[in-house]
């Protein structure tokens, strides 16, 4: 325990990695099947054959050990005899898992040639063979030394034919226990086949941003009806799998670990694998393939064409959200294309620099944002410090995975719910860290830095001409790309739009009507869910690819009402100017650096109870077979 797996040269201390104990046989699988020369110590590439292999290897015929001779004593007892397994289970039928047909199959040859035996007090073959031959061979005596008296069948003659053939019993005996040999191996390769399955629906599953509350649902109800006993533990970035045998009381415990991601095609695509096998649509070799030709594609797009994806949606939350003006997008699109490429591209490369990423990309373009807002052009400023400063960093801002954390703790998975939430409110903390630090430093440098915290209504007015005009396209384009950063499919993107658009429709009302509050969010997720819930009914369509993206517009907008975002711009404020009295903190202004998180944690909870009540009513008695692929 502890040591390395390449042996007795390696350190003791060595950190133990769950890999070395199967967490990814299923991508060595995959690699295997597709030919990058990777099956070897892998036992073989089809699953009959890795059967097979843990037969041959469970034989004890294999078994190498030399038996000692042993010496009869006085006074010592016998073991006494139990039955054989093997026999006593002739008839019953193969069930169970792995182990437990390991165990029949060794129970099937109770002793190796070298007289190995499995249970005490038995017969081993090479006895038996030792005693038959000197049985054979050996002629019965007279009790008066003539042979006048011997039978026909203890003839010399007789013997010797006798003993030269095998007894009649070893052909009777052969051909049923290979056939039983080939069910067990049939059975194995079954069960290996199914679990493997179910550990690559898991990893595709987390790795595509599958709804994180329903995991656990999805998961359960392949493996129901797969008929594999299994439970199953979700907490971020990690499922652990058991696989049950109730004969041998024994547990095989996997670990599957992914970095959690967000690909909208593959994520249809590996639902449509799911929603197959769970209705005998497709075989299980099918639905293994199908998602090897998943895990093993190149994105839809490449890293250049999403950062251009992230630019222009960050140009387009501007107007709607935090009230951008036309003069000034193409900052935004130019520091819109400097986040991306820090995050596409600058990250990926460097492990040490993606642990700072978003503190640095808040600094920089905070910085850049108020650099820009303190030009001046006849006596006004000529670009809207606030919308560009918000707009940059919209699209790495946590919404998503605050969402899944409100979702996870409303679905009562306390374990991933408070983890992630944790989690999203020191991500929010860093960014709005990273938004007062850039602020500040451009502060101390230039004494006439802008102080604005909005635009000014009268440029909108005279910019758009309408409110209308000024929110509902921009909406539609910020769902456009969006989606397309997220990988949507082309065919996706009408549905998508639509989608994005009427829930922000009804948000924009609710909130002229009832001001900005949580409210507004709960009826604009309320009406997506809706209608992404009966997309998936009455068309069956893939309500979570669809809903992602017009969940993505609510975000921004709820941040942009509380001001949480900006909130850092008092504070630096104070700090330039020592406007601090001594003994007070940032802590206790109300827009301090918490603000950020506690906007989030708002804007989340009004989203998920919208979505819950629209799940309720499209199914208010779930699915029965397949669970509900949306969030």
């Amino acid at each position: 325990m502890g040591r390395h797996k390449d042996g007795a040269d390696a350190d003791l201390n060595t950190s133990i990695s769950p890999e070395w104990f199967g967490a990814t046989d299923d991508l060595n699988r995959v690699k295997a099947r597709r030919g990058t020369g990777v099956e070897d110590g892998f036992g073989g590439v089809d699953h009959h054959t890795q059967a097979k292999m843990l037969l041959d290897h469970f034989n004890p015929k294999h078994h190498t050990r030399r038996r000692h001779p042993k010496q009869a004593q006085s006074g010592a007892s016998t073991a006494p005899s139990t039955p054989d397994l093997g026999e006593h289970r002739m008839g019953t039928p193969v069930d169970g898992s792995i182990l437990s047909q390991l165990l029949r199959s060794y129970a099937d040859n109770p002793a190796s040639e070298s007289g190995f035996s499995l249970t005490p007090g038995t017969r081993t073959p090479e006895n038996d063979a030792t005693e038959s031959e000197t049985d054979t061979t050996r002629a019965p005596r007279s009790r008066r030394g003539n042979t006048r008296n011997v039978k026909w069948y203890n003839s010399e003659q007789h013997l010797a034919e006798r003993a030269s053939t095998p007894p009649p019993w070893e052909h009777r005996k052969k051909r049923p226990k290979s056939d039983r040999q080939a069910r067990l191996t049939k059975h194995i390769a079954t069960v290996l086949a199914r679990q493997q399955y179910m550990m690559q629906l898991c990893r595709t599953l987390m790795m595509y941003g599958a709804p994180t509350h329903r995991l656990e649902e999805y998961m359960a109800m392949t493996a129901n009806v797969l008929e594999i006993k299994a439970q199953f533990l979700y907490i971020p970035g990690c499922m652990f799998i058991s696989f049950d045998d109730a004969l041998t009381r024994t547990a095989d415990v996997k670990i599957i670990r992914v970095v959690q991601g967000l690909d909208l095609s593959r994520l249809a695509a590996t639902h449509n694998v799911y929603k197959n096998v769970v209705h005998d649509v497709i075989s299980l070799e099918q639905a293994t393939e199908e998602l090897d030709d998943i895990m093993t594609s190149t994105a839809r797009y490449n890293k250049w064409l999403v950062i251009l994806f992230m630019a222009l949606a960050s140009v387009s939350v501007g107007p709607y959200a935090f009230s951008a003006r036309p003069i000034d997008l193409p900052v935004i699109f130019v520091l819109g294309l400097l986040v991306g490429f820090m995050q596409q591209v600058v990250a990926p490369a460097s492990s040490t620099y993606a642990n700072v990423l978003e503190v640095s990309a808040a600094i920089l373009t905070s910085f850049l944002a108020r650099a820009f807002g303190s030009i001046k052009h006849n006596g006004t400023y000529l670009f809207c410090f606030p919308a560009i400063a918000q707009s940059a960093i919209a699209m790495i801002l946590p919404g998503f995975a605050v969402l899944s954390s409100s979702l996870e703790l409303q679905s009562h998975q306390m374990n991933a719910g408070s983890i992630r939430l944790v989690y999203t409110i020191i991500y929010s903390l860093f960014l709005g860290y990273g938004v007062t630090v850039g602020t500040t430093i451009y502060g101390l440098m230039d004494p006439n830095a802008t102080t604005q915290t909005q635009c000014t209504a009268d440029s909108l007015e005279a910019a758009y001409g309408s409110q209308y005009v000024q929110h509902f396209p921009f909406v539609a384009l910020f769902c456009l790309f969006a989606a397309l950063t997220n990988q949507s499919r082309l065919k996706q993107l009408p549905v998508t739009v639509g989608m994005g658009v009427c829930g922000y429709v009804t948000n924009y009302f609710s909130t002229t009507k009832l001001g900005p509050n949580q409210v507004a969010n709960t009826v604009g997720a309320f009406t997506i869910g809706l209608m992404a819930h009966l997309y998936s009914r009455i068309w069956h369509g893939h309500a979570a690819a669809t809903m992602i993206p017009g969940i993505f517009t609510l975000v921004p907008s709820g941040l942009a009402s509380s001001g949480s975002i900006i909130s850092g711009l008092d504070f630096s404020e104070s700090i330039t100017h020592n406007a601090t009295a001594p003994g007070t903190t940032g802590a206790a202004n109300p827009n301090s650096l918490t603000a950020l998180g506690y906007g989030m944690i708002q804007t989340a909870i009004g989203i998920s109870v919208g979505l819950f009540m629209s799940a309720l009513i499209v199914y208010p008695h779930g699915k029965r077979r397949s669970a509900i692929f949306s969030l």
